[in-house]
């Protein structure tokens, strides 16, 4: 398949900054630029995936093969730069912590270099990672929980429209749990000055993560 057509390029403008984001799912090919964002001071610790290579593969096969979620590479004008995860909420423990709705995506991120993990650059890839999911998923709600240390992100989420419910004990970690309806997103954007437009669109089919 063109590697054109197995993408979603996405257009950014706020003022007079433009940017471009692409989304394309994961591969066994990103093992290698996977286990050096996981062994980063600013990622182990909150995904504990800093596994030997060999191991970080098998993982990484799996994921593509689950059929409760979907992974993608995303780049930043051109320089990858985060990983995203849309999963099933009805497959996933997260539906017990809140009143699930119908139409609810699960969602995981992260940013690898950590020179891009700031409140601009982070808002502009959160932004995009958003937009991408609400459009290929047709989602009303996207569900996140991020660690409730994660000083960064978690602002950026409530600025693009996220409602924090409060603290959730998950295994393995103290969450804070972001609900964010797709009218609060796109209110978000519009109160900006931001505006999102999609020139291609991936072809792949995609997995029923959203019911």
């Amino acid at each position: 398949m063109n590697e054109t057509m197995n993408r979603t390029e996405l257009k950014m403008k706020e003022g007079a900054k433009e940017d471009t984001f692409t989304f394309r799912p994961l591969e066994e090919k990103d093992v290698e630029l996977l286990h050096d964002w996981m062994h980063q001071k600013h990622i182990s610790p909150f995904w504990k995936l800093n596994l030997p290579m060999e191991e970080l593969r098998s993982w990484v096969r799996k994921s593509i093969e689950a059929e409760h979620k979907d992974g993608y590479i995303g780049t930043y004008n051109g320089e990858p730069v985060c990983y995203l995860i849309a999963y099933a909420i009805e497959e996933d423990p997260i539906k017990d912590y809140y009143e699930y709705q119908n139409g609810d995506l699960g969602m995981h991120l992260l940013i690898g270099p950590r020179p891009f993990l700031n409140l601009d650059d982070g808002l502009s890839l959160v932004r995009a990672m958003i937009y991408f999911l609400f459009e290929r998923y047709q989602a009303k709600r996207i569900i996140g929980e991020p660690d409730r240390r994660n000083r960064i992100v978690i602002p950026i989420l409530k600025k693009v429209g996220g409602e924090n419910l409060g603290r959730i004990d998950l295994q393995g970690k103290q969450a804070s749990l972001i609900v964010g309806a797709k009218e609060a997103f796109e209110k978000s954007l519009r109160d900006n000055d931001v505006e999102i437009r999609t020139l291609t669109r991936m072809e792949t089919s995609k997995s029923e993560l959203v019911v």
